[in-house]
């Protein structure tokens, strides 16, 4: 959308406006996604721009003072995992311990390419940047020999503010991704949507209904439970795929929110518009007045 109402969207006036905007109405929290070098044909079919997250991120926590700052999400396999560490502290420490970040394993064949990254090599370095994150968190000499870097009594100062360190959601709907959430994770941020073409683009079955949802969340609940944790112990991200929230009218939508926080949903998506940057600020401010305003 940076070619919208002048290129706003992507200004440092239009970020820090936008972000202000949404911790004012009420917001938990604004995410930013990762695509550091996306193919051109993905982004004319329907990709989206995006500036580096940790650098956005770091800008919004000059803007804001309170808001959850988030990724949605990291692709771990892009980077040496320690590389990433010291982004992900460095936003915890600038933010005061507001960061929040969502991992996944990526899906772009091409962007994978272009930085140089086995594409099918992805799953065994997002669990190897897991053992990574939490060990540098937690100890000041830190050694690992991973499968293309050798660390030998690294240390991580100064250290993120949240402790042991920020809450690390995982994102996506495979197997081994609740698998993961179980194990270690703090949140899951499944995909949510029908559609043959966006489901083989990310190569994951999407979620396409409420009852869906609600069931493999009571899924995740059995693997929780297996590794002596429970759904109280995370946080779930998603959004309805039936109730949806039209301003001026959001008694329903109330009562939607309150459907998914019985299914154990503990954060939702904020809707606005997106047809001009104006609207969205304006959606947002209607959308915490109507909404946020009256769930808490």
């Amino acid at each position: 959308m940076s070619d919208a109402d002048g290129g706003v969207w992507v200004s440092p006036a239009g970020i820090a406006e936008f972000a202000r905007t949404a911790e004012a109405s009420g917001v938990d929290g604004i995410a930013f996604t990762d695509h550091p070098a996306p193919s051109k044909k993905w982004l004319e079919g329907g990709g989206h721009e995006t500036l580096d997250p940790f650098v956005g991120l770091g800008f919004c926590a000059a803007a804001t003072t309170s808001i959850k700052l988030m990724t949605n999400l990291t692709v771990v396999p892009y980077r040496n995992p320690l590389l990433m560490a010291r982004s992900m502290t460095s936003v915890d420490v600038l933010s005061g311990g507001r960061a929040i970040f969502t991992l996944g394993t990526g899906y772009l064949r091409s962007e994978f390419a272009a930085l140089g990254v086995d594409f099918d090599e992805r799953n065994a370095l997002f669990d190897e940047a897991m053992e990574v994150l939490h060990g540098i968190w937690s100890t000041d000499n830190f050694s690992y020999d991973g499968r293309h870097f050798k660390a030998i009594g690294q240390i991580m100062k100064p250290g993120p503010v949240q402790r042991p360190h920020p809450p690390l959601w995982i994102g996506g709907n495979a197997k081994v991704v609740l698998d993961r959430v179980a194990r270690s994770g703090d949140g899951w941020a499944p995909l949510l949507g029908g559609g043959t073409t966006l489901a083989r683009t990310t190569r994951t079955a999407m979620i396409a209904s409420d009852d869906q949802l609600a069931g493999m969340i009571h899924g995740l609940g059995t693997r929780l439970e297996a590794n002596g944790r429970s759904l109280a112990d995370i946080d779930i991200l998603a959004a309805s795929l039936e109730g949806r929230y039209s301003p001026g009218s959001p008694d329903e939508y109330l009562d939607t929110l309150g459907r998914l926080a019985d299914m154990g949903v503990t954060w939702s998506p904020a809707p606005f518009p997106r047809t001009s940057f104006q609207s969205a600020l304006d959606g947002l401010r209607q959308f915490g007045e109507e909404v946020i305003a009256r769930s808490r």
